[in-house]
């Protein structure tokens, strides 16, 4: 019995030890509690109903947020920044832990439900077919943002205005721009052009918003001028200006042309500006948020070149020759409409010609027995005449025109080889559209496109002669209005070989 009292002492005593530990544990964390959890009189933020956080202060909130307005009213030069209507502030009980700075609370904020100030909404609708205006209450914020439709913040109505009148500007002069603007017509006695419709093919519309200051908000026109050119993606750069460059030398290497550089850089007086070492020229890919289209009615004298006639005399030795007529060019009086759109020209048709003067043919008698030939030089043209060369060869938006655009001789019109050699293509792609490749010797190749179908006239591995019938003028592949893409190649076309300006060989 003794025993077995004795043997129940270290039990007890490790129970009583226990109940000791676990006492004193739980002192200790009331006091802690007691120490770092006393609750403090605070303020609850709620935005738009949500609790957002805890501040010690609703009078350091309300004057963090008068600083931040000062702040902006200075940047944007205005008199008023609107706080959101949905912001409630109410005291709460809470503890110092869960206390938050107001600058965060104010970040919040202006994250989720920005501050704003009056400006308006300008919308760049190129659908040409929503009517957004004041009139029908449109809310600015559910304006759908689309490849077709852009919205713009601006400060001022004038802003947006003049900035406008700079892009149209930059495809357009002064002068025929007052013109139109103040229905001036200009009457053609023999010569000339006059623009027939100036406009902006998109509806814009401009309405009184709040502007959200976490987002682009346009202050100045020559900001907002440089971001309706060149678009959202503002890929510009400034070029220095070296010893021997040139207006031409300056667009090629930035792979521009010239009437891009002179669009960049305003400072710039026409294709003839002197550059001087060490000047700096805005470079970049245009990229107009709206189209700029000018429609001009057109009369110009076109020289036309004569041909030269080979008679042969079999009486007289082979490496005789002599004149017998001398050449002289005509002049035909063509009439053309013309639509230009940011100062490319998309379609050009020839709506009437008068001969003023005719081509006189040059005849030169050789000597030998030879058939008669008759020959327009080393290059015949492609196309009938008169025509109008819609685009040039040279850089524009960014990429190489590798030929040159024809146009004017109608839908269907023939397309001629330009010179003697034998069919190496004849085919379509989505792009070129059907088309037909010669190879004329000397590692010379000419490409014809856009043409209606592919050619029923001629084969792969048939030879032609210069002026033979190889195609009919379309509209097929990547194409804007009727025309012929005439290239002329030293080398193959994409195999290595080097394209040249067509107009060089004429």
């Amino acid at each position: 019995m003794n025993k077995e009292n004795k043997s129940s002492y270290p039990i007890l005593g490790m129970i009583f030890a226990l109940i000791l530990s676990v006492g004193i544990t739980f002192f200790n964390s009331n006091n802690v509690f007691s120490k770092t959890k006393t609750p403090i009189e605070g303020y609850k933020v709620y935005l738009k109903g949500d609790a957002i956080g805890l501040i010690k202060s609703d009078k350091e909130l309300y004057d963090y947020i008068n600083k931040m307005q000062d702040q902006l009213m200075k940047k944007y030069n205005v008199n008023n920044v609107y706080i959101p209507n949905d912001i409630k502030v109410e005291k709460d009980i809470t503890y110092e832990s869960n206390i938050s700075t107001v600058a965060n609370i104010y970040n919040i904020i202006n994250e989720k439900s920005p501050f704003t100030i009056k400006g308006y909404k300008v919308v760049i609708d190129e659908t040409n077919s929503t009517s957004y205006d004041n009139e029908t209450n449109q809310d600015a914020e559910t304006i759908p943002e689309t490849d077709k439709i852009t919205t713009i913040n601006v400060l001022d109505k004038d802003i947006f205005k003049e900035a406008e009148k700079k892009v149209i500007l930059s495809f357009v002069s002064e002068q025929d721009f007052n013109d139109y603007s103040n229905d001036i017509r200009k009457t053609l006695i023999d010569t000339g052009e006059v623009i027939e419709n100036l406009y902006v093919d998109a509806k814009i519309t401009l309405i009184d918003a709040y502007l959200p200051v976490n987002e682009k908000i346009y202050t100045t026109e020559e900001e907002l001028t440089e971001y309706l050119l060149f678009g959202e993606k503002q890929n510009m750069s400034s070029y220095t200006v070296k010893g021997g460059d040139t207006l031409e030398s300056v667009a090629e290497a930035n792979k521009m042309n010239v009437n891009e550089v002179l669009i960049a850089n305003a400072n710039l007086r026409g294709s003839s500006a002197l550059l001087y070492e060490g000047q700096n020229i805005t470079v970049g890919v245009l990229n107009p948020i709206f189209q700029t289209v000018k429609e001009i009615h057109k009369v110009e004298d076109q020289e036309i070149a004569y041909k030269t006639e080979y008679e042969y005399d079999n009486t007289q030795y082979v490496g005789y020759q002599s004149t017998k007529q001398h050449g002289s060019n005509g002049i035909n009086r063509v009439t053309q409409k013309i639509k230009e759109v940011n100062g490319e020209i998309m379609t050009a048709l020839i709506s009437n010609q008068q001969e003023i003067r005719p081509v006189v043919n040059e005849i030169i008698v050789k000597g030998g027995r030879q058939p008669h030939i008759i020959s327009a030089g080393n290059w015949g043209w492609p196309t009938n005449i008169p025509y109008i060369i819609s685009s040039h060869y040279g850089w524009r938006w960014g990429r190489l025109h590798s030929g040159v655009d024809i146009s004017g001789t109608g839908y269907g019109s023939p397309i001629y080889a330009a010179k003697a050699g034998t069919v190496t293509e004849i085919n379509y792609t989505g792009s070129l559209g059907n088309y037909v490749e010669i190879y004329h010797g000397d590692n010379y190749y000419s490409r014809y496109l856009h043409m209606v179908t592919l050619s029923p006239y001629v084969h792969v591995g048939d030879h032609v002669t210069m002026g033979q019938t190889i195609g009919d003028m379309g509209c097929s592949g990547n194409c804007y209005g009727t025309h012929l893409h005439f290239e002329i190649w030293q080398g193959k076309p994409y195999g290595g070989g080097q394209s040249m300006n067509p107009l060089l060989f004429y």
